[in-house]
């Protein structure tokens, strides 16, 4: 039932001229100074949530990101994917992205409706994927006409333990995305 799903895996050096696909296991135990980015295209089926997250969790264990990243990135993944889903239009698009000692993750579908924080009443089973979003991530928001929604999570030494990027580039080409 689920349809088809399609992955593309590139680690990037700063500095380096392009950087095609490669194979994700190429990965070395603890991550130099680079990019690394995946993406994963899915039709709109719930079956695609769990794989997402999955994917995710595999890939940032590889990278060697701390396990408190690795959990705050699922949970966002789970929620930006099944938004996508549920309230957006055709394909979905799943891309996360680690650099600067940050993981930024982002969906995008068809549709042209952005995401809206809504507030969830107590007996209410759903709308509260938003509000988990805010509290995990840096920063999130919407972008591309609101086809895609997007959230920073630091990859540093926790939750608590938000630093500003130490280097002028991490600084500005963050702030391009």
């Amino acid at each position: 039932m689920g349809g088809m799903t399609t992955y593309r895996a590139t680690p990037h050096l700063h500095g380096a001229a392009g950087g095609g696909p490669t194979a994700v296991s190429s990965a070395p135990a603890t991550p130099p100074p680079t990019s690394r980015a995946f993406e994963m295209s899915m039709e709109p089926a719930d079956v695609h949530v769990a794989e997402a997250r999955g994917t995710t969790a595999v890939l940032l264990r590889l990278w060697a990101l701390p396990e408190s990243t690795s959990e705050d990135a699922r949970l966002v993944v789970s929620e930006l994917v099944t938004n996508a889903i549920r309230h957006g239009s055709g394909a979905v698009k799943l891309r996360v992205e680690y650099r600067c000692r940050q993981v930024r993750i982002e969906v995008t579908d068809g549709s042209d409706t952005a995401p809206e924080r809504r507030r969830a009443g107590a007996d209410d089973v759903g709308g509260r994927g938003l509000s988990l979003v805010a509290a995990l991530a840096r920063r999130w928001g919407v972008i591309d006409g609101g086809r895609t929604a997007y959230a920073v999570i630091p990859a540093d030494a926790g939750r608590e333990s938000v630093q500003a990027a130490s280097s002028t580039w991490c600084a500005l080409s963050l702030e391009a995305h």
